[in-house]
């Protein structure tokens, strides 16, 4: 079939015939690409701009449009299974359409995709939300703006916080608690400000050659592009055209069917399209360009905020895979900035064996830290094209394409051309900058010079340091960057440093520092600058005791763990020689004890505190102690950053250590006597959990009975799952306060409740024990019904039809088991299996329990097998065994691991198997919580755990 040719409008005259519209609009980019880089954008358009056009009304693939859509039209953040498959499909088709056409139109409608197929539907319609957006994908609706939404006010932050949580973005909870950013006002001041921080180019500009068809370009595969789908944060925001990252991973995912794979090749193909160089030169603005936000600086000033398109961010991030190993040791060792693991530490480190060393040795030499103004977007982007054709020329292509022309950044309604420096929020960005700066950070015959991308710390006598600095002031003037005098700083390493005029008036302005405020990239160098550093943290800690309290205990719980405490100070521990002030890390743990008994609503006591520092994985609740981290931190970073710093400071390795690390060695042998070094000296974990089983022997020593049985239990990795589930109402991981006080209560072995009288006249302790083994405790039932049902959905899910309390299987005295596989599980024989659930601290388990942790499991699955002689010759038998404490039969790990496995293997996420783990454990703890609370008589409880 002969493919329909058209001639270039843009050559008069010629009588050239190009296929329509792929070959054209490829010619016209090739060949007319400075006439479309100089034509004027169209105007962007008012928010008045009717977006709800007449059914059949010819639609024009005015890109400006995504701008007010973007504004004023909500797309779902989630896609509702039932619609996944359609979806899948649809945007499959349209990527298709693109990639074989690359017409106009064509980026159009896959561009808007979401603001017509994803949107949120009008709460007028009545039908499920699955029937809507089926119905919205099949394109029978129009886009509609609803009104709700423009008048819509903001909601409680501490509610923005739990939906966040929910959604599993802990990162964007962490940034909406403790950010003392705010939405900018929308004034032409803002307006102003934000094309400031997106300057016109310094000079003319002279970009390398353009490619061509020979050029060599990267090629990807499905499997990179699945990567690169599931590398994507939660809660990762959409761009100018309204598709979220978690769209991609709803779409893709077992739950869209064929299409979802189908789906994943078609993004295959628009990767290696637009690696290709090939984007139609008219939507290169639009797709490469990026919607706009400001936040109001503490200091006054504006942050902008820019979110490009999740296509060009998943394009940049298969390239930056694709050439990281080999980049980071190109540019290694003196940019750190860009795909050097532990880069950041390797830099605090040599600075500070170089200054420690010149302080000792009363040497003349200076240190300076340089700061760039406006560095990432300040760069000439000529001389960035020029390094990426010369060093990566694959990714030459798509970055040419990115880089080469304009791009457009819209706020609300206002556009502003981004023509220079590095793209906010590009994946490739920190790649970009340091190739650029690459030959003048190596030109500099400074001693010490690393960088951590635009920052920079050079030392050496004032002489070298003096001419380096002539060259980075003359150098980065020509790519487009400035000195910002005011925020360089300069320390010396002697207190008479003869002609330090000389460089003092080479960067006025510079602020000179004494040991106490010497910081490299927000890390003390010296001992003097710790005390600041801990009283800081420990205020910042502090502060967001009122914001935690305001929420439900579990996500409280859940943040402070994974980003509050401990995490907040990790980075601290690891550069500093935090050890040497005792006093100062007391105060830290003091204050992590107090939010933690804030939150939970516990008391914590002596050894109580002591486990729950541990780990998770050693039975404790993973909110660490400074005291017990700080050395195995500062350790594994030491040891693994020294062959690093010994190429940065160009020394022999041999026997070299870095500063304070004989030190710190002394004080973990001291905490740990008797042990062996761990085997990995760069694995912070192996020095941890060295600590820790000392830790955790030491409370076994002093406990006895009950006390014993609970510890041994804890530290089984099973009894904790349900500390490691994401809270989330909607997939019921989510505790009450009451459940949550409670499960944590029993872990640590706090005080419940006060004594009293259970509702069968028993005397109830203050830890609540009795509620556990009660035979009129109220949590047996609803227990045993929730764990045999999420084990038939697993099974469900894996796939394998079976039923709950099978007929025809009951024994003689009319008991049968709890469910039964409808097809074969192994060796051709169904599996029959049944739960049952005892208490741990029971008397008659105590003394086993005391010895050996899960021993009520065990011979619980014992008498189960007992039970049921007379049906294991024809079914193959499992006992699922669990305790009160959430230690777990054998049998029944080895059951819920198979299960997981098969899960997986069925397309399900990998991580079924732990889920499915947290899920038995919440249940667990939740029927624990409701037997204790059930020990109080009538009326003393309403509503909650016993409803």
């Amino acid at each position: 079939m002969t493919q329909p040719t058209s001639t270039c409008p843009h050559c008069p005259g010629s009588s050239r015939q190009f296929v329509v519209p792929r070959g054209l609009n490829v010619h016209i980019g090739r060949i007319h690409k400075n006439d479309l880089a100089h034509s004027q954008p169209a105007a962007a358009v008012p928010a008045s701009t009717n977006l709800n056009p007449p059914r059949n009304a010819q639609v024009t693939s005015n890109f400006d449009l995504l701008a007010s859509m973007r504004r004023n039209i909500r797309v779902l953040k989630h896609i509702p299974k039932g619609a996944r498959c359609m979806a899948a499909g649809k945007l499959s088709h349209l990527i298709d359409l693109c990639v074989e056409s690359n017409g106009r139109q064509e980026w159009y409608d896959l561009l808007t995709f979401p603001y017509s197929a994803l949107r949120v539907p009008s709460s007028v319609d009545q039908r499920s939300l699955t029937a809507k957006v089926k119905d919205n994908v099949n394109g029978s609706a129009e886009p509609i703006v609803d009104d709700s939404f423009l008048t819509h006010r903001q909601g409680s932050i501490y509610r923005a916080i739990e939906a966040k949580v929910y959604d599993g973005d802990l990162r964007g909870a962490v940034r909406l608690l403790t950010s003392d950013s705010s939405l900018a006002p929308r004034t032409p001041e803002t307006i102003t400000a934000l094309k400031e921080k997106h300057p016109t180019p310094s000079r003319p500009l002279s970009f390398p050659p353009e490619p061509n068809i020979s050029s060599p370009f990267l090629s990807v595969t499905v499997s990179d592009v699945a990567d690169a789908v599931d590398s994507f944060y939660s809660g990762s925001a959409a761009g100018l055209d309204g598709l979220r990252p978690q769209h991609l991973k709803e779409l893709i995912s077992v739950s869209a069917g064929d299409n979802g794979h189908k789906l994943l090749e078609s993004l295959t193909r628009l990767c290696n399209f637009l690696l290709k160089g090939m984007l139609n030169l008219e939507v290169c603005p639009y797709l490469y360009g990026a919607s706009l936000c400001a936040l109001s600086k503490s200091d006054g000033g504006i942050r902008p905020i820019a979110v490009g398109s999740v296509f060009r961010r998943l394009v940049a991030k298969v390239g930056g895979r694709a050439v990281k190993s080999e980049m980071s040791v190109f540019l290694q060792p003196h940019q750190l900035g860009y795909g050097t693991a532990l880069g950041c530490e390797a830099a605090i480190h040599a600075t500070r064996s170089f200054a420690m060393t010149g302080c000792e040795n009363a040497s003349n030499d200076i240190i300076l830290k340089v700061d760039l103004k406006n560095a990432f977007n300040s760069i000439e982007r000529d001389g960035m094209l020029s390094k990426i054709q010369e060093h990566i020329p694959t990714l030459y292509p798509f970055l040419s394409q990115c880089y080469s022309l304009p791009s457009q950044l819209f706020y609300d309604s206002e556009s502003i051309s981004s023509q220079v420096g590095a793209q906010q929020g590009d994946p490739l960005g920190p790649l970009i900058f340091s190739l650029a700066i690459n030959d003048v950070v190596k030109s500099l015959a400074s001693p010490l010079n690393v960088w951590y991308l635009d920052d920079g710390t050079i030392g050496g006598n004032i002489d070298t340091v003096e001419k380096d600095m002539k060259a980075i002031i003359d150098m980065f003037k020509e790519m487009g960057l400035e000195l910002n005098s005011n925020k360089c700083e300069l320390f010396c390493c002697s207190p008479n440093i003869p002609n330090l005029s000389t460089i003092t008036n080479l960067v006025p302005g510079m602020k000179l520092l004494d040991k106490a405020n010497f910081t490299v990239l927000g890390a003390p160098i010296f001992p003097e600058g710790v005390p600041p550093l801990l009283d800081g943290k420990r205020e910042g800690i502090n502060k967001t005791v009122s914001g935690l309290k305001q929420l439900p205990a579990h996500v409280a719980l859940t943040i402070f763990r994974c980003c509050l405490s401990m995490p907040k100070l990790t980075y601290a521990l690891r550069t500093s020689a935090v050890w040497l002030f005792p006093a100062n890390i007391a105060n830290i743990d003091n204050c992590i004890k107090n939010v933690l008994e804030q939150v939970l609503n516990i008391k914590l006591e002596g050894d109580q505190w002591r486990q729950a520092a541990l780990p998770i994985r050693h039975g404790g609740l993973g909110i660490r102690r400074v005291k017990e981290t700080g050395l195995s931190a500062f350790l594994s970073s030491a040891h693994g950053v020294v062959d690093l710093v010994t190429r940065i400071l160009s020394i022999n390795g041999d026997g070299f250590r870095l500063p304070f690390v004989t030190e710190a060695l002394e004080g973990w042998e001291a905490q740990c006597p008797g042990k062996e070094l761990p085997d990995h000296l760069d694995v912070q974990k192996a020095w941890d959990d060295v600590l820790c089983k000392s830790v955790l022997d030491k409370i076994m020593e002093s406990s006895i009975g009950v006390d014993l049985a609970r510890v041994r239990a804890s530290s089984k990795p099973e009894s904790g799952s349900w500390l490691h589930a994401l809270p989330s109402p909607q997939m019921g991981t989510l505790l009450d306060d009451d459940s949550l006080r409670i499960a944590v209560a029993l872990r640590l072995g706090c005080d419940i409740c006060e004594q009293h009288h259970c509702i069968c006249g028993a005397l109830v302790d203050s830890r609540g024990h009795h509620g556990l083994s009660c035979p009129k405790c109220a949590g047996r039932f609803p227990r045993h019904h929730a764990l045999n049902d999420l084990i038939k959905r697993a099974m469900v899910m894996a796939n394998i039809p079976c039923v709950l309390e099978p007929p025809g299987l009951s024994r003689t005295d009319g008991k049968r088991p709890d469910g039964l596989t409808l097809v074969p599980w192994e060796r051709g024989r169904s599996l029959l299996w049944d739960v049952t659930c005892v208490s741990t601290f029971a008397a008659s388990h105590l003394a086993g329990t005391a010895r050996v942790a899960g021993s009520a499991a065990e011979n619980a699955a014992r008498l189960k097998h007992q039970k049921y002689t007379d049906l294991k010759n024809r079914y193959l038998f499992v006992p699922v065994a669990v305790e009160t404490s959430g230690v777990w039969g054998g049998e029944a790990k080895a059951l819920i691991r198979d299960l997981g496995r098969r899960i997986a293997s069925r397309g399900h996420d990998r991580r079924s198997g732990s889920y499915l783990a947290q899920r038995l454990s919440l249940a667990i703890q939740r029927s624990n919580a409701a037997s204790i609370m059930g020990t109080f008589g009538p009326g003393m409880t309403r509503g909650g755990l016993l409803d």
